[in-house]
């Protein structure tokens, strides 16, 4: 389905290079939680973005040669007077706005009653979560440390380890407003999230942030 969430889209670039701030992370990846086509979008602009990146370089036309290209001359058949074209351009503003805001809300409300979508996950092994480049995986592993810090802003956090290499683990956030909760600590659990680095110097761990869902196994 078509999302018109078009104020994320032009920011996933920077989300694809870790540019983006925390709080514009937090925005995207909330908005992941309940949008497929955006996940797959994500997919697609990191593939291309790779691709990009394997092209050689080209040089640029010099910028003394651009200004001497001569400017296009405008022809104006006919004078519209300016109130005449302020208030078409209101209206128009006032009617793009009007669509806008009917099929993002309508978009919304679809979106939080759809199925979970899981085709665009790919399974992980918590040890060789630096290896995967896919940001949309699915691990499985044991809850061994429930984090009960209540100062970590907008999220809830348990680490996820690996039952036969201890110390590969990997730490799981659910946004906070989100109907999940922390798995029992101790229990055998399989998430579906989203991946990435927290550089932070006091973290330096792989996350899933955020956490899509959780399946208690037996």
């Amino acid at each position: 389905m078509t999302c018109f969430r078009i104020d994320l889209h032009r920011l996933f670039p920077l989300y694809l290079d870790g540019a983006a701030s925390p709080s514009i992370t937090r925005r995207i990846e909330k908005h992941l939680l309940d949008c497929s086509g955006c996940r797959a979008r994500v997919v697609r602009m990191r593939g291309a973005r790779n691709l990009l990146g394997e092209l050689p370089a080209v040089d640029a036309i010099p910028f003394e040669r651009l200004k001497l290209r001569p400017r296009a001359s405008a022809m104006r058949i006919f004078a519209v007077p300016a109130i005449v074209r302020h208030f078409a351009a209101d209206a128009l503003v006032a009617t793009a706005l009007f669509v806008g805001f009917t099929l993002l809300y309508t978009h919304t409300a679809s979106a939080r009653n759809r199925p979970f979508d899981s085709s665009s996950f790919h399974a992980v092994a918590i040890g060789a979560v630096a290896a995967t480049n896919d940001p949309h995986v699915i691990m499985q592993g044991v809850v061994s440390v429930i984090d009960a810090d209540d100062d970590h802003e907008g999220s809830h956090r348990f680490r996820l380890s690996d039952p036969r290499d201890p110390k590969a683990f990997v730490v799981c956030e659910i946004l906070d407003g989100d109907t999940l909760r922390a798995p029992k600590q101790g229990s055998r659990v399989r998430v579906w999230g989203v991946s990435r680095y927290d550089n932070n110097p006091d973290h330096q761990w792989f996350e899933i942030h955020p956490v899509l869902r959780v399946e208690v196994l037996p």
